[in-house]
């Protein structure tokens, strides 16, 4: 899974890196206040979207990697169709029972990028599902650069949050225009009624689950916000924000390569050899997030005093460290422990475990941001996340049984542990904050961790290298899943 899931990174990487270098830009050209005006429009687009277009994605993940030869992409389309006339009939009526505290600005912005964003992350649900990462990164990429392009242009306008807001809805919309016209064309059928029904049997119980998890995913952006203002709300959301773009997407990365695999390696292998590509899976995730999250744990001052503004770098520094631990643990619940409910096709264990880390989160969220500030608000969502993986290992045991990874835990976390300490004694050596700093750091640690990664042969990665060093394999022929590969995609 190596060099398939790499190409993965790769397509997820470029866009980071690209998100990365756009938050920095917009520490020094927003106040907190604006940022946090963007933040709100965000995090509400992400309920909104998780709320209502999430059993579209879930089908398509599910249903398009399983039977590769029906095309699905008409079904996907009415899906889409159906739920957004929902939103236009249900928003003017939630709007007048619910009043929201929230300016029209804000909430028609985050209407229209939750809309735009749906529509993006389902067309690259098929490209994941096909097994298409070349097109999949061609379209990301395009994307996060609009949406760079756009919001800064949104900025300099004048725009201020709410401009960053709609450029960055706008770049989604773009880009799925794009291949919009030929997508469908190119399609061999139309919807059928029997598999519109199918999605909606599968994914709609799922809907019920994101629900609780969307709203524990933006719940502390969100509760700031109300507690402490948009200030507070733009510094805490920026944090949030890296700690996303750094461990979630690297996370995502294994994922895109892990879960039509795994759904395809059950339909035509069975469960014990649907087990072994989750492990291989597990252990990638693992190798990929728990190095960045420890090292920017140790480093978040160096990079918050080096890269962001003024105004951004205290708060930040301050709650990186635990932000980052709870966002890794929050990609073992989201990115393989979770898989174990899909895969066994029972999405109320699913609504459980995500209900259970938001009554956690509410519980500790409040009394924590009201007593210790932002850094109680982070606290709470480390506890709840990791307790959640508590919680998703027993209740995995009445679904998909997951396999052991005693070994590969033990491998990761000593890598990472070398890592660590190569890290921390760069960091007392140099002092004080700089690029040289900071590059210093971040270089000695990714050399500790590549070398005790080699040497233990981290996810497979010495094999691989020596298959490829040796002229034994090339990339493709370790493909997984290769013979896909040169199929007509979407």
């Amino acid at each position: 899974m190596n060099p398939f899931a790499l190409i993965y990174l790769l397509a997820h990487l470029t866009p980071a890196l690209i998100g990365f270098l756009a938050m920095i830009l917009y520490s020094h050209l927003l106040s907190p206040a604006e940022y946090g005006v963007y933040v709100i429009g965000l995090s509400s687009a992400g309920v909104i979207s998780a709320i209502f277009f999430t059993w579209v994605r879930l089908s398509v993940s599910r249903f398009q990697a399983r039977t590769p030869d029906v095309d699905l992409r008409h079904v996907a389309v009415m899906a889409y169709a159906v739920t957004a006339l929902v939103i236009s009939v249900a928003t003017p009526i939630a709007i007048l029972i619910i009043r929201p505290n929230v300016s029209f600005e804000i909430l028609a912005g985050s209407l229209f990028l939750s809309l735009t964003l749906s529509a993006f992350e389902i067309t690259q649900e098929f490209r994941r599902a096909k097994l298409n990462p070349a097109r999949f990164a061609t379209l990301a990429v395009v994307r996060s650069t609009l949406g760079l392009g756009l919001g800064l242009a949104a900025i300099s306008l004048g725009g201020g949050g709410i401009g960053l807001l709609i450029g960055v809805a706008a770049s989604f919309l773009i880009a799925n225009l794009v291949t919009y016209q030929r997508t469908l064309t190119r399609s061999q059928r139309f919807y059928s009624r029997e598999h519109l029904m199918q999605f909606a049997r599968y994914g709609l119980p799922f809907s019920l689950g994101a629900i609780t998890f969307a709203l524990h995913n933006s719940l502390d952006r969100l509760g700031i916000a109300y507690l402490m203002g948009e200030s507070a709300a733009g510094q805490y959301g920026l944090a949030a924000e890296m700690s996303r773009q750094l461990i979630g997407i690297l996370g995502a990365s294994a994922a895109s390569a892990m879960f039509p695999i795994a759904f395809r390696t059950l339909a035509e292998s069975g469960p014990a050899a649907t087990r072994a590509r989750l492990a291989e899976g597990a252990e990638l995730i693992l190798a990929l997030i728990a190095p960045v999250a420890v090292w920017l744990a140790i480093s978040g001052d160096v990079v918050a005093g080096t890269l962001l503004g003024a105004q951004f770098q205290t708060a930040v520094a301050m709650v990186l460290p635990l932000l980052v631990l709870g966002r890794m643990c929050g990609a073992v619940n989201q990115l393989y422990l979770q898989v174990s409910f899909q895969l066994a096709e029972k999405p109320l264990l699913q609504v459980a475990h995500d209900t259970l880390l938001l009554v956690v989160n509410i519980a500790l969220l409040f009394p924590l941001t009201l007593a210790y500030g932002l850094t109680g608000t982070a606290a709470a969502v480390l506890i709840a996340e990791a307790g959640g993986i508590l919680v998703g290992i027993l209740l995995s045991r009445r679904a998909f049984r997951l396999p052991f990874i005693g070994g590969a835990v033990t491998r990761v976390a000593t890598a990472t542990a070398f890592m660590a300490l190569v890290t921390y004694a760069a960091k007392t050596a140099l002092a004080g904050h700089g690029l040289t700093t900071l590059v210093s750091v971040a270089l000695l640690g990714g050399v500790g961790y590549a070398g005790a990664a080699i040497l233990l042969n981290v996810a497979g990665i010495r094999a691989t290298l020596e298959q490829l060093l040796r002229g034994r394999a090339s990339i493709e022929s370790v493909l997984p899943v290769r013979q896909n590969l040169g199929r007509e995609q979407p």
